[in-house]
């Protein structure tokens, strides 16, 4: 250009020339070559007015588009350089637009270039790398950066002669204005001269992008400082171009990250596809597993519905879930739940008790279950010749846990829960779990309720102790159905069991009372006492064949009919079994007298409720007649002769105890013819005579008393109580005589009903009695007391006990242990209490007396 400028100074013959081009981006003119200041070429600027304002610059323009100036000093011929001056304007303008040219061209080539690696990238990491490269070199920049938009910041990942190192801060918020300014343009921004304030780095200009895909932002694309060429540049620093580029650049870069990401998005969906391929597959071998199975549970539940006896039920599932044809657990272990005692004992355990010829008995077992089609039928026939006796068994035989507060019972008693034990849980809960590792011998094992209808009936314990297979969530799932249906099926099994009991015992029981109705019935008609029921209507129920013989009726006719239909000596006796249905009381009658077709006849009848079950209700009343004709005549015999004894003995008795008063009336009476004419003796020799004369009167009215029938009692109603006080009263000076103490125990009565002479009679012979076996300062005890309907009196003497043999004569008539007396006062009271009232009067001897007792009715019968 300074040559040029040579050629135009010359042939205008001017001073120097100066040749300026034109910068319309920044609207200034640049100086490209002189005449005079070589050392200004390229550097020296001269803004356009101030250029144009000078009177010795010329514009060079082409097409009307100002291409450069010329400045010369002091020409003489300037028309000399006009055809110059046209032809260099032209030429600067050609060479502007050939730069121009070249730069597209070269960005174009370079863009192709970055298409290309993008597409042979495949890594996002790596296609930073290089996107950052490319831009730099397609831009020409110093430096690039790729700051990826990572949640609400935006962090450096990838760079061109800049590193992380080199950044401020690390991650740069989405607010920080100048990434905002960037997020929000469209084109991007152009900055001159401007500073950033997250990184240590001189910035000339720069020029940033958003990153865009579809709405969401990537990152921003910032390159800085435009690198410095030699020679004359059109362009120093980054331009409206070179943003435009950028922006195109970052176009082709979200394109390709839209490729990367859509690849990255394909591989992952192929692998997810392959993922779930592999895991449909193996959820397809795990359904067919299930499957398989479902059906063995399937055969094991038939198997077990077809027993009814619950060891077998027992033993079909136990091999079901432990033969290799079955489930194939290794052993099972069966606990049953006693409600009681709230624990669960052993009942069965199956599988091998050691590993010694294990294979040898797994290839024998699963040899005779596969020479069974069906495998509900191995599992029947097998069961029935188990012997479950040994083995395992034994070492449950007698073993209880309690349940509750049992870390795993109690779950799965209580809650239901199947629990699986596995080592690392076995060991967390350590000595919780102790006695069931100690006894199974391992650390994994399944715990599973057996559920009836209502509540577990007992626990499975299931383990793979010899070959160590893991216990599966299938395995699981599966043992949870079964142990359902075994629960249902071992408790109908056992209801089933029960109710079979409870059938043959109610078949033994109805035999036996089938036995036992006959036999009764038997005996009923077999009795010589007649049984007759009758109903509330008087219609006869039942009756037996001595019924048939005192009725001369068979029993078909006696049966339902009234017992007004058997004739008026019948009706009467019959008739008193409707009091019973009043009373519910039984009656008896002794010796009553119903004469029969046979001839007069004496029966001993007695009229009994018949109850219901509850005793609530009365269905009817049994009448028995027992036939005492026989016992009655021989009593009325026996009582005769008695009598006739009885007779003699009184008049042995009578006539001894009236001779001795008659013997001494003779003698007296001799004496007194003697001695007739002496007043004195004859006075007391009729005094004698009297006595003895009341003695005979006295002897002569107890006998006629004792001798007399059962008298009609005059009745009154008196408190007793106030009795023994009148009579004690009347005694009291007799007593004081004889230094007696009268001692009362007297507890609160009734007033009773009786002859209240006769028992004073009685009252005043005990206490009499009592006085005279007393010695002197003994004592006398009167007592009182009611129980229930009777009243008892008891007279109680300190004198010497009478001996068991005068206790059994004492109320015999004319015995006597007194050297006076007839014998005639306690036979006369004991027939006043028991003949008159109907009471009861003895004596018992005590080691410190005698006490002589008397009860007597409150009312009498019939009151």
């Amino acid at each position: 250009m300074s040559q040029i400028a040579q050629i135009i100074c010359s042939q205008a013959n001017a001073e120097h020339c100066d040749l300026f081009i034109y910068e319309s981006q920044k609207d200034h003119f640049r100086l490209v070559g002189t005449t005079h200041q070589h050392e200004k070429i390229g550097v020296l600027k001269i803004n356009s007015n101030t250029l144009m304002n000078d009177s010795h610059a010329i514009k060079l323009e082409y097409n009307g588009k100002l291409t450069g100036a010329i400045a010369l000093r002091n020409p003489k011929n300037l028309p000399a350089i006009d055809n110059l001056l046209e032809e260099l304007a032209f030429s600067l303008w050609w060479l502007d637009r050939f730069t121009e040219l070249e730069n597209t061209a070269e960005r174009y080539h370079n863009m192709s270039q970055l298409t290309d690696a993008f597409y042979s990238y495949d890594d996002q990491d790596e296609l930073k790398k290089e996107m950052v490269k490319v831009v730099a070199k397609i831009l020409r920049a110093d430096m690039v950066l790729f700051l990826e938009k990572i949640s609400e910041n935006y962090v450096f990942t990838a760079g061109f002669g800049i590193d992380r190192n080199q950044l401020l801060i690390e991650s740069i918020p989405q607010s920080h204005p100048f990434i905002s300014k960037i997020e929000k343009s469209d084109s991007g921004i152009l900055n001159i001269k401007t500073q950033i304030d997250f990184a240590s780095i001189p910035v000339k200009s720069l020029i940033a992008v958003p990153l865009r895909l579809q709405d969401r932002i990537l990152g921003v694309l910032i390159a800085i400082n435009k690198i410095s060429e030699e020679g004359y540049r059109t362009r120093y620093s980054f331009d409206e171009f070179d943003l435009s580029t950028l922006h195109e650049v970052a176009r082709r870069i979200s394109l390709a990250y839209t490729r990367l990401e859509y690849q990255n998005n394909l591989k992952k969906e192929i692998e997810k596809l392959k993922s779930y391929t592999k895991r449909y597959e193996d959820l397809i071998k795990q359904q067919q597993l299930y499957l398989k199975k479902m059906d063995l549970v399937h055969n094991i539940s038939n198997a077990m519905r077809a027993s009814y006896d619950p060891n077998n039920v027992y033993k079909i599932l136990l091999l079901g879930l432990t033969s290799g044809r079955g489930l194939g657990f290794n052993r099972a272990l069966l606990l049953l739940r006693d409600r009681k005692t709230e624990t669960l004992f052993g009942k069965i355990w199956l599988g091998p008790s050691s590993e010694e010829d294990i294979t040898k008995i797994w290839r024998e077992a699963e040899r005779r279950a596969m020479s069974y089609g069906d495998f509900s039928q191995y599992l029947r026939e097998e069961a029935l010749m188990l012997d479950i006796s040994n083995g395992l068994t034994k070492k449950i035989e007698g073993k209880m846990f309690h349940y509750k507060d049992h870390p795993v019972f109690e779950r799965v008693v209580l809650r239901r829960k199947l629990i699986h034990i596995t080592p690392p849980l076995a060991k967390s809960m350590g000595e919780a779990v102790k006695d069931l590792t100690n006894l199974l011998e391992t650390e994994e094992f399944a715990v599973v309720p057996l559920i009836g209808k209502w509540d577990t009936i007992g626990v499975l314990i299931l383990d793979n102790k010899f070959t160590g297979n893991p216990i599966s969530e299938i395995d699981t799932e599966v043992l949870k159905i079964i142990a359902d249906s075994a629960g249902l099926t071992i408790e109908n099994a056992t209801n089933y069991e029960e109710l079979r009991k409870k059938t043959e015992s109610l078949e033994q029981q109805k035999n036996m009372i089938d036995y036992l109705r006959k036999f009764s019935e038997s005996i009923l008609q077999n009795l010589t006492t007649a049984v007759i029921v009758i109903d509330r209507q008087g219609k006869v129920l039942e009756c037996n064949k001595r019924v048939e013989q005192l009725l001369g009726l068979p029993k078909e006719r006696v049966i339902g009919s009234a017992y007004t239909d058997f004739g008026e000596a019948f009706q009467d006796v019959f008739g008193v079994a409707m009091k019973v249905f009043e009373r519910g009381e039984t009656i008896t009658l002794s010796r009553y007298r119903i004469e029969t077709a046979n001839g007069e006849r004496f029966f001993d009848t007695k009229y009994s409720p018949l109850w219901d079950i509850a005793g609530s209700s009365m269905n009817g009343v049994i009448v028995t007649l027992e036939d005492v004709t026989d016992q009655y005549l021989l009593e009325q015999e026996r009582k005769d002769k008695e009598k006739l004894a009885l007779l003699g003995e009184m008049s042995a008795r009578v006539a001894h105890e009236l001779r001795n008063p008659i013997t001494v009336i003779g003698g007296f009476l001799n004496r007194l013819k003697k001695n007739i004419s002496d007043p004195q003796a004859r006075e007391r020799y009729l005094n004698i005579l009297s006595n003895e004369v009341d003695n005979l009167q006295n002897i002569v009215s107890e006998i006629l008393e004792f001798s007399r029938s059962a008298r009609n009692i005059d009745e009154s109603k008196f408190q007793i109580n106030e009795l023994i006080e009148e009579v004690a009263f009347f005694m009291q000076e007799k007593a004081a005589r004889n230094k007696i103490n009268l001692e009362f125990m007297l507890s609160p009565l009734q007033e009773v009903v009786a002859d209240r002479n006769r028992i004073k009679r009685v009252l005043i012979n005990l206490v009499q009695n009592a006085i005279e076996a007393t010695p002197q300062g003994g004592r006398i005890i009167l007592k009182s007391q009611q129980d229930q309907d009777r009243v008892l009196v008891s007279v109680f003497n300190t004198g010497e006990p009478i001996s068991e043999e005068n206790l059994r004569k004492i109320f015999v008539p004319f015995y006597t242990t007194k050297t006076y007396g007839t014998g005639l006062g306690l036979p006369i009271c004991k027939k006043i209490i028991e003949d008159e009232h109907g009471g009861r009067i003895w004596a018992e001897s005590k080691p410190e007396g005698t006490e002589f007792k008397f009860e007597i009715p409150i009312k009498r019968e019939g009151e």
